[in-house]
């Protein structure tokens, strides 16, 4: 009897322990809170010593090019003012004191220098991190990328990375922030460079052709030569943004541009592996090829399924971020096809 009571005693003395916590976490004002909020992610950011590295697009351009089945006239591909924008590659890392060291893939000076600069951690809506003082961010505040310097903190995604939007846009997917924690101290300086490396072998291409197939079934194999030089290849290379164009009609007249075109487009911007696409190069909603490894030089994705159990939700991604990942055997690869004269 003495044991029954016992047991019961504890179970008892749980349940109100457990009450007890939840009406003391429900007892905090606003104010608790956000502060809290607000010394969470500023503890987050400080204490990994070796940095962040951090891809920002700050417009995807979401729905541009979104359907493979939508086909454009043979007149756009003149058309680059219609092209969207990609995005740049950071490295930074948070000091005490509210100051922030930074590197950017932009050109060889921001891959070398480390600015740094002030940063203040602050709740409205939401948690916000706010760039206070001018550094590589702002290069991006303008009219043509339409970048800002206030993030809402998000939260984590299925990876664990940090997550950041703007009050630039109420519709989702059409901006990406995204922080991966780095290892090692040496990443804070090689991880740009790598990334400038791996965009420049990509923007150095004269004829970059998109192949996806499984096996032999073929789902989209570019074809068409849109030409790297004069005004394409530079406003390829600001805006940060290449379409990939299949001839679907060809046209009755020698030597005529074609008709027709199937095109898959998306912004890009290098990372350490290769070089990643937001929102992606998609044969559908699921099936997105977004991030690919530099294999000499050429670029590989490979999707396979993984398992996110915490969201019990399941994900394509690419196998070399992913190498435990469910094999689907669909591939894509950019390379630089010989032109033909």
């Amino acid at each position: 009897m003495k044991y029954l009571l016992y047991i019961l005693f504890t179970i008892l003395s749980c349940i109100f322990y457990s009450c007890q916590t939840d009406e003391k976490e429900f007892d905090k004002t606003p104010t608790q809170r956000k502060r809290q909020a607000i010394e969470t992610l500023n503890s987050e950011l400080v204490n990994n010593k070796a940095g962040w590295l951090v891809l920002y697009f700050p417009k995807t351009d979401s729905l541009l090019f979104s359907k493979l089945s939508d086909k454009i006239k043979d007149s756009y591909q003149y058309s680059t003012d219609r092209y969207g924008y990609g995005g740049v590659c950071f490295t930074m890392r948070f000091l005490q004191q509210g100051k922030v060291e930074m590197r950017a893939d932009m050109d060889q000076q921001s891959i070398s220098t480390t600015t740094t600069s002030e940063y203040k951690i602050g709740a409205n809506s939401s948690t916000q991190l706010t760039f206070l003082t001018t550094n590589y961010i702002h290069k991006l505040v303008n009219d043509s990328y339409g970048g800002a310097c206030d993030w809402l903190y998000q939260g984590h995604n299925e990876e664990g990375f940090l997550v950041f939007k703007t009050a630039s846009y109420l519709r989702p997917a059409c901006e990406y922030i995204i922080m991966k924690p780095l290892k090692n101290m040496s990443d804070f300086n090689n991880a740009v460079k790598q990334a400038y490396d791996n965009r420049r072998i990509f923007e150095k291409m004269k004829n970059p052709q998109l192949y996806i197939h499984k096996g032999g079934r073929v789902y989209f194999q570019s074809d068409y030569y849109l030409g790297r030089n004069g005004g394409r290849a530079k406003t390829t290379e600001k805006q940060r943004y290449y379409l990939f164009m299949e001839v679907t009609k060809p046209n009755p007249i020698p030597d005529y541009p074609p008709k027709e075109f199937s095109v898959l487009g998306s912004g890009y911007c290098g990372t350490p592996d290769g070089i990643t696409f937001k929102a992606g190069l998609r044969l559908n909603n699921k099936q997105v090829f977004a991030d690919f490894k530099r294999v000499n030089n050429n670029f590989e994705a490979e999707l396979v399924e993984v398992y996110y159990p915490k969201w019990k939700a399941t994900r394509l991604v690419s196998k070399h971020l992913h190498p435990e990942g469910k094999i689907t055997g669909l591939k894509a690869i950019i390379k630089d096809v010989p032109i033909i004269e």
